[in-house]
């Protein structure tokens, strides 16, 4: 027993400190967006449009993307059962469960703060591996271009360590160009730890009550 506990014990350790690791990869002949455990996980490539399966860094299998069902013909089936459920003879049905429209949005506030704070604490963790980038863009109106321009001067006097992501304002019109290499990793304890945060700052109790409802008819308290 106490071999078992160790091993899980271990095996729980070996698993906190994992990265979990976004790679981005964006240029005229790539587009490739990485995102998985340390070297394991899914690669999908929109421009050939086609994943791979990575395992350890090796390719395990090859999948093609956009074969999902499309919108149009999820709300085409849902609207054929209606239809059909139309026909059928109608039952008694339970009373059904509603939800206030002012304790919705008493919580929504709280709910954002909670968000956002979370945010920041996951762009206050990650780490970035590799941040370069080169891209050159402009609007049809300079000075949007100027103001873009201002604001990524400020965010690179902020951040120091973006000095290799550099913008190029183009002037004359409306362009975009460019590539960028872009791998951030969060170790998976302070995963862990921010979304413990986060429960503890959402109103989780009044979220269940809102999800489960109250039947139409009843009185609060």
């Amino acid at each position: 027993m106490a071999y078992a506990l160790i091993t899980i014990a271990v095996l729980i350790g070996v698993l906190l400190v994992l990265r979990l690791r976004l790679r981005l990869e964006f240029s005229s002949e790539r587009r490739l967006l990485f995102l998985g455990l340390g070297r394991t996980g899914p690669e999908f490539d929109f421009r050939t449009r086609r994943g791979v399966l990575r395992l350890f860094g090796r390719e395990l299998r090859q999948f093609r993307l956009g074969h999902s069902i499309s919108i149009v013909e999820t709300i085409k089936t849902r609207l054929e059962t209606m239809e059909s459920d139309e026909t059928k003879p109608e039952k008694t049905k339970p009373k059904q469960r509603t939800r206030s429209l002012r304790d919705i949005a008493a919580i929504v506030p709280e709910c954002l703060r909670a968000l956002g704070r979370y945010l920041i604490g996951l762009l206050q963790t990650a780490i970035v591996e590799q941040a370069e980038a080169e891209i050159e863009a402009g609007f049809e109106q300079p000075h949007l271009t100027g103001q873009l321009f201002g604001y990524y001067q400020a965010v690179l006097g902020a951040v120091p360590s973006l000095g290799r992501m550099q913008y190029v304002p183009v002037w004359s019109g409306r362009a975009f160009s460019g590539s960028a290499n872009l791998k951030v990793a969060w170790p998976i304890y302070r995963l862990f730890w921010q979304t413990t945060l986060l429960l503890t700052r959402l109103p989780v109790i009044k979220i269940v009550k809102l999800a489960i409802g109250s039947k139409e008819g009843a009185k609060d308290g």
